[in-house]
């Protein structure tokens, strides 16, 4: 989403450090160096350790206890729009999604008095402490419909230190764009990660006329088509850079053609126009496509340009090969082929050869996603109703992520690779939904009739 929000980041708070380094060069006096090294060295490190050990999650850890925060209220200065509550309320969403956090519920939060202030260097930080929160999230904002100045800020109540504060200036349609930016330094301030709340989601959405490509916010706001084809659209695929989308669509005479769309809309390009079926479409890292084409009674793996030319065969076997998904460095490619039989998980390398079988059980083994962080391919697989699995990248370690909620298909990485989307019916309806790579958090968040997500890159 193109948008004129800027953004200007304010020094960040180290508690005392700036004291101790103030203080270091009377130290610089004496003549041993040697030992002031040491000790400046060691009492930094604890230091470091004692302002941030305890807000620091470590996200690679599962735990029961989740990180008490409180994100209060904006406070408006002088006559302003009221949004006070709206980019709160988006961030809280967001946070909430990664299953880490304990929003502490707003009627706890102190309303008036010393814990909040307009100034946000003059907040009294005892109220928040005494609700529990490690952490607190505040901000003002000024300014109408035609202009809104936020500014935002992440506190460790407990320190009374400022963590990270930004800046916004933007308008007052865009104040979403403005909480997911914020949830991302949040999330980076305080994991030590770059977030994923400002990428987006490409899916399919039903409509009365056929399937639309839709994308959404990863938190499934701002949902909406940005085709019109009134045909029946497939298999979204956001491009490495999140400028395009390719997707299969079948035509009134039933070929299935390959197209290509900006990703937020702007007319579709056709990329293949071989009368025959291809499907399955996903980008190679280096911005190549990669298509499942039917050829000769068989369906096999073509690496295609924006032309539509051929530029590699990639697999030549009976039966089917379909669904393919590149590792993050471009080396190898993970596919299902009924090669053996029923659908199977296989990989091979960048050129189609050394192919290696990867699943020995299940039925039906389809739609795998390779991790952007390269350690693991998630999959679907039949079982009574379509469930999600997790592996190594050689097959092993193999672990279910859902069950017992529905058919459960579709797999797609967030780019940061903490999190997977995913189609569902649980719910008694087709909807997107997020779940956190160890199938924790499942949490609806696409609109009615959408399905088949493909999670989009970072976007500078």
């Amino acid at each position: 989403m193109k948008s004129n929000i800027f953004c200007h980041r304010e020094p960040e708070g180290r508690g005392d450090l700036t004291i101790i380094a103030g203080r270091w060069p009377r130290f610089a006096r004496h003549d041993r160096r040697h030992f002031f090294a040491v000790m400046v060295l060691g009492f930094l490190t604890l230091l470091s350790s004692t302002l941030h050990a305890r807000i620091f999650i470590q996200i690679d850890q599962a735990s029961d206890k989740k990180f008490p925060i409180a994100v209060a209220d904006l406070i408006p200065q002088g006559k302003s729009s009221s949004i006070g509550e709206d980019i709160p309320d988006i961030i809280s969403k967001n946070l909430a999604l990664t299953g880490m956090f304990d929003l502490i519920p707003n009627n706890q939060h102190p309303t008036d008095g010393p814990g909040i202030s307009p100034n946000l260097g003059a907040i009294q930080f005892a109220p928040w402490t005494l609700i529990g929160a490690q952490a607190l999230v505040i901000g003002t904002y000024s300014g109408g419909k035609s202009g809104v100045q936020v500014d935002m800020a992440l506190f460790d109540p407990v320190t009374a230190t400022r963590l990270v504060s930004k800046t916004y200036t933007t308008n007052i349609n865009e104040i979403s764009i403005v909480a997911n930016h914020f949830s991302d330094e949040i999330m980076r301030e305080l994991t030590g990660e770059r977030g994923v709340f400002s990428t987006e989601i490409a899916y399919i959405q039903a409509a009365k006329k056929g399937k639309e490509i839709g994308i959404m916010d990863m938190n499934g706001e701002n949902a909406g088509v940005i085709t019109k084809d009134k045909s029946i659209n497939l298999s979204p695929a956001f491009s490495p850079d999140g400028q395009s989308i390719a997707y299969t669509s079948f035509s009134k005479t039933g070929n299935a053609e390959i197209y290509v769309t900006g990703s937020h809309g702007g007319g579709s390009k056709k990329i293949t126009s071989s009368g025959t079926v291809n499907v399955s479409p996903t980008w190679s890292p280096n911005g190549l496509l990669t298509v499942a084409q039917a050829q000769e009674g068989d369906t096999n793996l073509v690496l295609l340009n924006m032309a539509g030319n051929i530029v590699r065969k990639l697999t030549s076997s009976f039966g089917i090969d379909v669904n393919p998904s590149w590792s993050p460095d471009g080396s190898q490619f993970v596919f299902a082929s009924e090669r053996a039989g029923r659908l199977h998980l296989f990989k091979a390398d960048a050129s189609g050869n050394h192919v290696e079988r990867l699943t020995y059980v299940g039925v039906q083994n389809d739609n795998p996603a390779w991790s952007p962080k390269g350690d693991k391919i998630v999959f679907q697989s039949l079982e009574g109703n379509w469930d999600l699995f997790i592996m190594n990248t050689d097959g092993s370690m193999l672990q279910r992520l859902t069950s017992g909620s529905g058919n459960n298909e579709s797999p797609t990485w967030a780019p940061n690779a903490r999190f997977i989307a995913f189609t569902s019916t649980r719910s008694g309806k087709t909807a997107v939904n997020i779940m956190r790579e160890d199938g924790a958090n499942q949490t609806e968040v696409g609109p009615a009739g959408s399905l088949q997500p493909s999670w989009g890159p970072w976007v500078k």
